[in-house]
């Protein structure tokens, strides 16, 4: 009745990659912004990803909420698949103590990888490779997937809550806090998501 462990083993790397795409990109989106627009030009898919998020208002928004969501459905699968809960009468995984498998048994090892392997490993990368990660044609699908998953409805009480706290904590624009950028003040440093 349990699933194989190369099935297990396959669908672990597919939702590594699943989730470490969607971390990689949320760092890429906001890496982008402060790159001139015609360096996102030279890549049309990135320039295209970039659009599907930057043009439309409330699809950042709308994409984070989405992407938020996924990677928590993603995570508690990658956490039953990573969790080692050895039976009774099997010994201890690579023998340690019967506290230290105790420890292992509670999940901690498969959070701590997918914690390294899943999420940060692709953050730092992204952070280094924005393009890359845009320039990436599983990004396009991604991005759509997590803004249809927004779109469903199923957490639109995140809009509400975030609206209430808005307006408990008294949060303004940006600009009212650090002023109004300039646009095009240096060669090249006109923000994308004001490019049509």
């Amino acid at each position: 009745s349990s699933v194989p462990p190369v099935v297990s083993i396959i669908m672990l790397i597919v939702l590594i990659g699943f989730t470490g795409i969607m971390e990689g990109l949320q760092i890429a989106l906001f890496a982008v912004v402060h790159l001139p627009a015609e360096e996102v030009e030279k890549h049309a898919l990135a320039k295209h990803n970039c659009d599907l998020v930057f043009l439309k208002h409330g699809h950042l928004q709308a994409f984070l909420v989405g992407r938020q969501i996924c990677q928590t459905i993603v995570m508690f699968v990658i956490a039953r698949i990573t969790t080692v809960q050895m039976r009774e009468g099997e010994g201890n995984l690579f023998d340690v103590s019967d506290g230290l498998q105790s420890f292992f048994d509670t999940g901690v090892l498969g959070a701590l990888m997918s914690t390294i392997v899943a999420s940060l490993s692709w953050r730092i990368t992204a952070s280094s490779f924005p393009m890359a990660f845009l320039a990436n044609p599983l990004s396009t699908f991604i991005i759509r997937f997590c803004l249809v998953i927004e779109g469903t409805g199923i957490c639109y009480s995140s809009w509400l809550f975030a609206a209430i706290h808005q307006k408990v904590v008294g949060y303004e624009r940006d600009e009212v806090y650090i002023g109004e950028t300039k646009d095009g003040d240096e060669e090249g440093s006109e923000d994308i998501r004001n490019k049509t």
